[in-house]
C-alpha cells in the first residue's frame, strides 16, 4: 500500500495521517512502525529499513515526511520508484504545502497508490467541517451559531477545532447559542489586516487609507484594528529575526506563518521595527488620551 497526502490543510491532512497510524496500531502491529523526516534523515536510512524483514514476516508501516522538501531525498525517491513499488509494506508519503500537478514525485507515486490533496476550504466547506464537528461531538447547534464562528476564525482548523471544543465544554448542559460565540471566540487577524500590511510594503498611501476605511465601515475599532497591524508586525519582526524557527519555533499555526513570511520577504529588519515602534507610539497616544482613535489612525497611516 502506498499513499500519498498533501497539501496546505494541514489539520485535516494529520487527521487522516493519525487515522491510518490508529488503524495500523489497533490491529497490533505498533512495534512495526517507522517515521522518517526528509530534513533530518537521508533517504538511505529509509531504503535501508524498506529492505530489512519485519518481525512475524508482518508488514510494515512507514511514514515518510516532506518527501519534496528535500530536493536530494526526493531525487533519491524517484531514482528508487521501482523498490517502493516492489516493497509489500505499507508507505504513506506526508507532505505539507502546495504540491504541483506537474511534480515528478507526485506523478511517480500517483501510478503506484493513492493519492489525497487536502486543499484549505473556502467559506461553505468550513461552515460545513464545523457543523459535522460540532456533531461528532454530539452536540449539534444552528447555522447561525456556526456562520459567526467561522466569520471569527476562518479557515484556520486547528484554531476551529479547539474553539469548538471550548464551546462545547462550556455550554455542556445546554444548546450552544450565539452569545456564547460573541463572548468567547475572538476575531482572528482578518484578510483585511493582511492586505494593509501589503499596502504599506508596497507603500502605496492610498490603498492604505482605502484598506483602514473599509475595515472601520465594517466594524472594527480603531484601537481594534490597530492591535491587529500591531499584533500582525509583531509576528513579522519574529520571522525576520528567527528565519529558521519555522512555524512550531515561533509558536505560529502554519497558515499564520506562510502568509506572514511572504510579506517578511518585502521589509528589511529596520523598517519592521521602525514601524512597529510607530504603531506602538500610536497604540500609546490614544490610549493616554492624546488622540482621538480615528484622528491617531489617520496620522498613523500618514507615517508608516
Amino acid at each position: 500500500m502506498v499513499i500519498f497526502l498533501y497539501g496546505p490543510d494541514t489539520f485535516r491532512l494529520n487527521r487522516k495521517l493519525k487515522q491510518i497510524i490508529n488503524e495500523y496500531k489497533n490491529r497490533g502491529r505498533g512495534i512495526n512502525f517507522a517515521v522518517f523526516n526528509s530534513l533530518d534523515e537521508p533517504a538511505n536510512d529509509f531504503f535501508a529499513e524498506l529492505r530489512q524483514d519485519s518481525l512475524f514476516g508482518e508488514k510494515k508501516l512507514f511514514v515518510v515526511k516532506a518527501p519534496v522538501s528535500n530536493k536530494e531525498f526526493k531525487e533519491s525517491l524517484i531514482d528508487g520508484i521501482e523498490k517502493i513499488a516492489a516493497s509489500e509494506h505499507n508507505i504513506v508519503f506526508v507532505q505539507e504545502g502546495k504540491v504541483l500537478k506537474a511534480d515528478r514525485l507526485l506523478k511517480a507515486l500517483s501510478k503506484l497508490g493513492q493519492t489525497q490533496e487536502f486543499d484549505l476550504l473556502e467559506n461553505a466547506g468550513v461552515e460545513s467541517w464545523a457543523a459535522a464537528e460540532f456533531k461528532r461531538l454530539g452536540k449539534p447547534v444552528s447555522p447561525k451559531v456556526v456562520r459567526l464562528l467561522v466569520e471569527r476564525v476562518g479557515n484556520d482548523l486547528w484554531r476551529l477545532e479547539n474553539e469548538i471544543q471550548k464551546l462545547v465544554h462550556f455550554a455542556i448542559d445546554r444548546e450552544i447559542n450565539i452569545d456564547d460565540v460573541a463572548k468567547n471566540v475572538t476575531p482572528a487577524i482578518s484578510a483585511g489586516v493582511f492586505d494593509a500590511i501589503d499596502a504599506v510594503a508596497s507603500r502605496s498611501r492610498e490603498r492604505m487609507f482605502a484598506l483602514t476605511r473599509e475595515r472601520l465601515a465594517a466594524g472594527d475599532h480603531p484601537i481594534y484594528f490597530l492591535a491587529m497591524v500591531a499584533g500582525q508586525l509583531k509576528n513579522l519582526l519574529l520571522i525576520k529575526s528567527s528565519p529558521a524557527a519555522g512555524a512550531a519555533g515561533l509558536g505560529m499555526h502554519p497558515f499564520v506563518f506562510g502568509k506572514s513570511r511572504a510579506q517578511a520577504n518585502r521589509f528589511s529588519l529596520d523598517e519592521l521595527k521602525a514601524a512597529y515602534r510607530t504603531v506602538c507610539g500610536t497604540d500609546l497616544d490614544i490610549k493616554t488620551g492624546r488622540v482621538s482613535p480615528e484622528a491617531g489612525l489617520d496620522m498613523l497611516l500618514a507615517r508608516i
